[in-house]
């Protein structure tokens, strides 16, 4: 009885355990995928803002010849 009551907590530990570390793979999964998406959204409008000055550097050379 008393063996039969210690498997079980032991498998209830082992099972607590597995799904434990279920959420925090899952947590840390869910994070890495948060943090690409602010990479890229910051690479994206790096970009954006480069090309803006591009642009704005390029019309003022154009006013300067006209």
């Amino acid at each position: 009885e008393l063996k039969a009551e210690y498997e079980h907590k032991l498998e209830q530990l082992a099972k607590d355990k597995e799904e434990k570390l279920a959420r925090d793979k899952k947590t840390f999964t869910d994070e890495i995928a948060h943090l690409r998406a602010e990479a890229k959204m910051q690479k994206d409008q790096n970009e954006k803002n480069e090309a803006v000055s591009q642009r704005d550097s390029l019309s003022k050379d154009n006013a300067a010849f006209e």
